[in-house]
């Protein structure tokens, strides 16, 4: 897989043949139905394969991909939005210990997708994509409930943010996920307070 990172600092498109994609599609699921730490159809995760499966349908972006002179091979991609995909990688990789069985085939598809991922905003902050994962990786050690009852309104948040703040305010966003985030943490539960109705996102460019 490879990523594409937007200039708006919202996200990025991570991009896939459709075997890769396939692959993620079913690995999301298989962590879904098999990790006592997830409720079934946990609605982030739930999110993303239906995002990947579109995808690999063909029904969000197209290119092409051309490996050291080979023909050129069909490619397809899907929008992330940072907070959003770095809780939804989070739940993935602490499902994995809640599984009676992780084969190696799941851990390829999963550091894969974690090596995507933090190579693009490791793209956008530099030195800082494993400190902020491990905010990702603390909050999901609770669970999708934990995730799901905060997300919407910290991503919502996000979205607002000029894309000079989104790269400042990132980390800080996730850290409020946890049940007790950092006393240095300039952020306040009260800027999220007019995005707790659950309602479409803030509109916003990528």
């Amino acid at each position: 897989m490879q990523h594409a990172i937007r200039k708006s600092n919202a996200g990025l498109v991570l991009w896939g043949d459709i075997y890769e994609l396939k692959a993620l599609w079913t690995f999301i699921h298989r962590v879904i139905d098999e990790s006592a730490l997830l409720k079934i159809e946990d609605p982030l995760l739930s999110g993303l394969a239906y995002e990947v499966r579109h995808a690999h349908d063909g029904m969000r972006h197209r290119d092409t991909r051309t490996w050291y002179g080979d023909d050129p091979t069909p490619i397809y991609g899907f929008d992330c939005i940072w907070p959003n995909i770095l809780m939804q990688m989070g739940l993935l990789r602490a499902g994995l210990a809640f599984m009676s069985t992780v084969t190696r085939n799941d851990q390829a598809v999963m550091y894969q997708l974690e090596h995507t991922v933090l190579d693009g905003l490791g793209a956008m902050l530099s030195g800082s994509s494993e400190h902020i994962y491990q905010s990702a990786l603390m909050v999901a050690q609770g669970g999708g409930n934990s995730v799901n009852e905060k997300i919407h309104s910290r991503t919502s948040y996000f979205l607002t943010l000029t894309p000079a703040k989104r790269k400042k305010e990132l980390g800080a966003i996730l850290d409020t996920l946890c049940q007790f985030n950092s006393l240095n943490n300039p952020l306040r539960s009260m800027v999220f307070e007019p995005f707790t109705e659950w309602s479409e996102y803030p509109h916003f460019k990528w």
